[in-house]
């Protein structure tokens, strides 16, 4: 079929599909159609797979065409996502990953606890994605400052405990969990 039939196939799965966007893959390597005398595309239904293949990594698990380049796994469906980190995400891939909200996103920054960059990792991401959890609870950016305050005084209890203790790991996973619960409880509080 040729990338016209192609793009309009592609399209009923992927509406963002173009036949530039077709052309562009070649370009970069990722598809291989065959070429007629007259230089032609001819798609077959394995290319077609695996055009549906990159844009389900890009569109729905947000894989940028450079990971999906370098990890030809992903495109075989022999490697899990998991085992695979990608680690440079613009700001929106970043947040659109992890499920953070923009708002939120800025409010971290006016208080402080997050910094604007061009590049944003995967523990950015992981970070990210625990905010969003957080925020999801009802936590709001303002209670970041109490559990704060809450962890800065836990480390000097801590430092102090352990200083003064035998380092019994049984009293210090006690001492763990009860100061846990503490912690917990405050927070629960203030909800």
């Amino acid at each position: 079929m040729n990338i016209g039939d192609a793009s309009k196939l592609i399209k009923k799965d992927f509406p963002s599909i173009s036949i530039s966007r077709i052309r562009f893959l070649e370009k970069e390597g990722l598809i291989k159609p065959r070429r007629s005398k007259g230089g032609t595309r001819s798609f077959t239904d394995k290319d077609i797979l695996k055009i549906k293949k990159i844009l389900d990594l890009q569109e729905n698990q947000y894989y940028t065409l450079k990971a999906i380049k370098n990890n030809p796994k992903l495109l075989l469906g022999k490697s899990e996502k998991s085992k695979i980190i990608i680690d440079q995400y613009s700001k929106h891939d970043a947040l659109k990953k992890s499920g953070l909200k923009e708002e939120d996103f800025d409010e971290l920054i006016d208080y402080k606890y997050e910094f604007k960059k061009d590049v944003y990792t995967h523990n950015d991401v992981e970070r990210f994605s625990a905010l969003a959890y957080l925020f999801s609870m009802g936590l709001g950016v303002k209670n970041l400052s109490v559990l704060k305050s809450m962890s800065d005084r836990g480390v000097g209890f801590f430092e102090t405990f352990f200083k003064f203790s035998d380092n019994d790991p049984d009293e210090i996973k006690l001492s763990v969990e009860k100061f846990s619960e503490i912690i917990g409880s405050y927070i629960l509080e203030d909800l």
